[in-house]
């Protein structure tokens, strides 16, 4: 019932965690992240920890932080147990390596995919799509990218479905139908307003503007161009402000405008530098975060071994205080004769788990103490066995003097009660 409740809690913050990345609250998506990750722990369940691994994955994946995005995906990996998951992260990461075209591996993690049957046919299609659009195999991207238009689209998340017309222009533009290429650009661009997913906006506006610039559409490719630099500064995407810089610089180039060529040269190398400062922030955070991971792994191992401990020592107690019973029981019977010898197999008994009481609590400590040393360790550990040992023999020489004792008196009035009867 409990594990039940902390998957609904998980579940529920997953959702929320969904929202804050893709709509570029990251801070609250690494705290919240941070917060799962600890649960994750507390449920010690792989898909828990598979769903965790995926989302702290596609944050990266959505700053552009794309090392970090591949290491969680393949972290995910570990705790995929089933074909359509591993073809589901397949996809994650055929994305990522599609996007800094490395195209090649790309291609080799969506036939993996296809092997184990995909659990998104329309991201499938569309991630093929775009690894034969950067390979300059246009026929083969649409024949792909036609088969997501025929699919519902509307369960897909808008920013990757954004994608999609941009990619079908591009292969129309690669076939030189510069006219449809046109047109689904367009489509492109409208979706994002219409959805108001400005990265998406930007990205895509870019392309279009380089097909614009292709075509010497100038006046077109310099107002798009200004339309998304006012997006990205209203948004605070620096990132986005370079490389929309970049793009009025090579537009006013073609207009041969020198002032606005030094105006937007100057803004793309400051928002560059800016964008550069960022990612070191940004990097040094990952980090931070990663380590934040580990720490809580950490912290859950040691939780772990406590509680084993508590409850060695709890089991280790019991069993003591029974050795201990059933000794003062037969010292303190009148009627049972002990033998020797379960005298000596009960005082062995106790006195190891006397030693596995004294070690199971003295442990932390000298482990601390002897910085984990296996030699310094092993010889307190036999100090504590040598002060033990004579202990034992006393306690054992004394119990059996009175067991004698008792014994003999035992059978002193068992033969007074025989001569009794025998005299009658």
């Amino acid at each position: 019932m409990q594990t039940a409740k902390g998957e609904e809690k998980f579940e529920a913050m997953r959702r929320l965690d969904r929202y804050y990345y893709t709509t570029g609250l990251y801070d609250s998506s690494v705290l919240f992240q941070k917060q799962m990750y600890a649960l994750a722990k507390e449920l010690k369940s792989d898909s828990i920890m598979y769903l965790l691994f995926r989302a702290i994955g596609n944050r990266y994946g959505t700053r552009t932080d794309y090392n970090f995005a591949l290491e969680n995906y393949f972290n995910a990996l570990k705790y995929a147990r089933t074909g359509r998951i591993k073809a589901g992260l397949y996809q994650n990461i055929a994305y990522i390596y599609g996007v800094t075209e490395n195209t090649e591996v790309a291609l080799s993690y969506l036939q993996k995919g296809d092997a184990l049957g995909v659990p998104n046919p329309f991201f499938q299609n569309l991630l093929y799509g775009m690894v034969y659009n950067s390979l300059q195999k246009p026929d083969s991207a649409l024949s792909y990218l036609k088969k997501c238009d025929e699919n519902d689209t509307k369960d897909f998340d808008a920013t990757v479905f954004a994608i999609l017309p941009t990619q079908i222009g591009r292969a129309y533009e690669l076939k030189s139908d510069t006219l449809l290429a046109k047109a689904y650009y367009e489509k492109a661009i409208a979706y994002c307003r219409k959805e108001k997913i400005a990265s998406a906006q930007i990205r895509h506006g870019n392309v279009y503007c380089e097909f614009l610039l292709r075509e010497g559409n100038y006046d077109e490719a310099r107002q798009l161009a200004l339309e998304n630099l006012s997006v990205a500064r209203n948004t605070g995407i620096n990132e986005g402000i370079s490389n929309v810089a970049r793009i009025l610089r090579k537009i006013y180039t073609k207009l041969g405008d020198k002032d606005s060529i030094i105006y937007y040269a100057k803004m793309q190398m400051d928002y560059k530098d800016s964008v550069s400062n960022q990612k070191r922030i940004a990097e040094f955070q990952n980090m931070t975060f990663a380590q934040q991971l580990k720490d809580i792994d950490e912290q859950s191992k040691i939780d772990e071994a406590n509680e084993r401990r508590r409850h060695n020592i709890q089991y280790a107690s019991i069993a003591l205080g029974i050795i201990v019973f059933i000794c003062i029981f037969l010292l303190l019977s009148r009627s049972i004769i002990v033998n020797e010898k379960w005298i000596e197999f009960l005082g062995v008994l106790g006195l190891l788990i006397v030693f596995e009481f004294i070690n199971l609590f003295i442990h932390p400590y000298i482990s601390e103490a002897t910085n984990d040393s296996p030699v310094f360790m092993l010889a307190i550990l036999v100090i504590v066995a040598a002060l033990l040992i004579p202990l034992h023999h006393r306690l054992e020489h004394w119990i059996k003097e009175k067991m004698v004792e008792k014994n003999r008196k035992i059978r002193l009035v068992a033969a007074k009660k025989i001569i009794e009867k025998l005299e009658k």
